[in-house]
């Protein structure tokens, strides 16, 4: 049977108390709706991207941007791919209903996402049938258990999350996860891809993200060392997982709290209720705060787009008097004061 060895030490206790009070914050902000699929976007996007550029994938963030939104992106097909995989993982989870049971086939399925066209047939969404290493800088660094122990392991985990769904915090069992599979390597490949596929599905499943605002994946991208430290240190540590759930809790508050600002950097005026804002309305809104106004042609430049379809994602932030044109010459657009 899985039992993970970890102490709740007063760090990580602290943490958690604060990515929950975090959480709290943001779900009860107003306006939500507003804001909410621009941020659920951004978060699919960053998500993607920075999962799969752990481990090398070399498209930038604009260009998994434009992925998601279809548009062509001149990159190999292997790297397109990957990060295409990556979205149908993602709304894969948020398709499945909230509370059902991470069971071993859905962990398959997250590999099958993740690996189709990138592996043989034979191994998309299987077990590994021999032994597999992780090797860094022409060396081994790691010798994950053998193939006998792929199937077990993971209906171990399984097990282990369905039986403490109710008494192990969402945080605490979505990084005991991770480590796991992290652990185990039950793949030929796509091992770190589907560990943090499943962390976020745990998440999701257990209520803490139920919106899919935040993208913990960029925390680990960012500090790329200290991630990888802190998957080694566990075992340097004989599988104790306390530093690992502490440093994970940290990924989660410090995204939290990413998130947290970003939201009040687009409080919005109450008569904006109803209003959805696109990906340009809300860049469009973020670069009016910090200007006395801004010119059609300002935000052409800034959007990237043509004339018209500025007075495009202009109507709806007018319509609703979140922003406003001026009565004088030159026209300039911006927010309307809070009063």
């Amino acid at each position: 049977m899985y039992q993970p060895p970890y102490t709740i030490t007063e760090v990580l206790l602290a943490r958690i108390s604060e990515a929950e009070a975090l959480r709290t914050k943001i779900q009860a902000a107003p306006v939500q709706v507003a804001w909410l699929e621009s941020i659920r976007l951004d978060a699919l996007v960053r998500r993607a991207h920075f999962s799969t550029a752990i481990e090398g994938n070399p498209l930038t963030l604009p260009e998994v941007e434009a992925l998601a939104g279809a548009k062509q992106v001149s990159a190999t097909d292997r790297a397109k791919q990957e990060v295409l995989n990556y979205f149908a993982v993602l709304r894969w989870i948020a398709r499945q209903p909230q509370g059902k049971r991470i069971t071993v086939e859905g962990i398959l399925r997250l590999h099958r996402l993740v690996t189709t066209g990138l592996l043989p047939p034979a191994q998309v969404g299987a077990f590994k049938r021999s032994r597999n290493v992780i090797m860094s800088a022409g060396r081994v660094v790691y010798e994950p258990p053998g193939p006998g122990a792929a199937a077990p392991g993971t209906e171990a985990l399984a097990q282990w999350l369905d039986m403490t769904a109710s008494s192990t915090h969402p945080i605490i069992a979505s990084a005991c996860a991770h480590y796991e599979i992290a652990r185990l390597h039950p793949f030929r490949d796509g091992n770190g891809r589907v560990a943090r596929a499943l962390a976020t599905w745990v998440l999701y499943h257990r209520g803490f993200d139920t919106q899919h605002l935040f993208a913990v994946d960029q925390y680990f991208q960012e500090d790329h060392e200290g991630y990888y430290h802190a998957l080694q240190r566990v075992r340097k540590e004989n599988e104790n997982l306390t530093s690992w759930l502490e440093y994970v809790a940290l990924a989660v508050l410090d995204t939290l709290g990413r998130t947290s600002q970003r939201i009040e950097r687009l409080a919005l005026p109450p008569s904006a209720k109803g209003l959805s804002l696109t990906r340009q309305q809300e860049r469009l809104l973020l670069e009016l705060r910090g200007r006395q106004g801004m010119t059609v042609e300002e935000l052409q430049r800034l959007l990237g787009v043509e004339r018209v379809q500025v007075y495009r994602v202009l109507r709806p932030l007018v319509g609703k008097r979140v922003v406003e044109k001026s009565t004088t010459r030159p026209v300039v657009y911006r927010l309307v004061s809070k009063r």
